[in-house]
């Protein structure tokens, strides 16, 4: 993703959750969404301990479970035709 010498990303969320029992009631719907302006480029991902990578099931009690997720953007400078320092040359 270019030619950066900083940060993998301009913004990073994380979080982790433990528990030793849990039990879901209902089946949770689960939806990540990274956007931005003027481009960006993004990623998300969870690791799982205890609890199935697919879906869970109501009235399952899981035990000593962990929750690891990561959320990632970075923008990207629009690619633009001349930059200032092009304009100031040709002069």
């Amino acid at each position: 993703m270019g030619e950066r010498t900083g940060p993998e990303y301009d913004t990073e969320i994380s979080a982790s959750v433990s528990a030793d029992e849990l039990t879901f009631h209902e089946v949770p719907e689960i939806r990540s969404r990274v956007w931005g302006k003027p481009e960006h480029e993004g990623t998300s991902g969870s690791e799982r301990t205890g609890l199935p990578q697919d879906n869970v099931r109501t009235g399952v009690v899981h035990k000593d479970i962990r929750v690891d997720y990561r959320l990632a953007s970075r923008l990207r400078a629009p690619e633009e035709e001349n930059s200032p320092e092009d304009d100031a040359e040709e002069e």
